[in-house]
């Protein structure tokens, strides 16, 4: 709590440090919210910021990262409606989403984050499943956004077959975020139809 209070008031004392940004602060890092995830149930250092270094180290002093924080916003509007009806589905390894999820659209659901192999690879033939199940949820208006499982790289689903049909079908892909940044913002995006999530909104890509 104190480290908290701390990073929050460094506008008041040197170095004058201005935090523009929201941050989780815990385990002596000061991390971007929407670049962290919680990687450990007991630990003190249950958090972790894997692809993005924090933006301070907290011990005696604290130890500004400022390069790494975001510049003051020259204007801000305020949204605060989400569209909740969207889902993370992860490929796993013949799992036929025709009889897993069945039709996602009919049933309300009008975003997905699909969680594909390594740089956005997934099973692409017919008997899988998932490129005709994807291009029928596409043509109903499903927005679907392809992320990586991994929790560190880049996402180029351009490099592989089924990467390359889905980016046809519209499905969008990349930069990299993390699933629970992706939903979240899918969520904003569908409340507010003029985002893009490939547009950077508080530092999230």
């Amino acid at each position: 709590l104190i480290d908290s209070i701390t990073c929050a008031t460094a506008g008041t004392a040197h170095p004058f440090v201005q935090l523009h940004e929201v941050a989780v602060c815990f385990g002596g890092r000061l991390m971007r919210a929407n670049r962290a995830q919680k990687t450990n149930s007991c630990s003190y250092q249950a958090f972790d910021s894997p692809s993005y270094p924090a933006l301070a180290q907290l011990g005696v002093e604290v130890d500004w990262n400022q390069s790494a924080l975001l510049p003051r916003p020259k204007a801000y509007q305020p949204r605060f409606k989400l569209d909740h009806r969207v889902i993370r589905i992860p490929i796993v390894p013949g799992c036929d989403p025709r009889m897993a999820y069945g039709d996602l659209y009919a049933r309300g659901v009008r975003g997905v984050v699909l969680e594909a192999f390594g740089l956005g690879n997934f099973p692409d033939t017919p008997a899988h499943g998932w490129m005709p199940w994807l291009r029928q949820q596409r043509k109903q208006g499903l927005l679907i956004n392809l992320a990586s499982q991994c929790t560190i790289g880049d996402i180029r689903p351009e490099l592989y077959r089924s990467g390359f049909l889905a980016l046809e079908m519209g499905i969008e892909a990349g930069p990299q975020m993390t699933p629970e940044c992706a939903v979240a913002k899918m969520m904003l995006c569908l409340a507010y139809r003029d985002l893009n999530l490939s547009s950077p909104l508080a530092g999230e890509l």
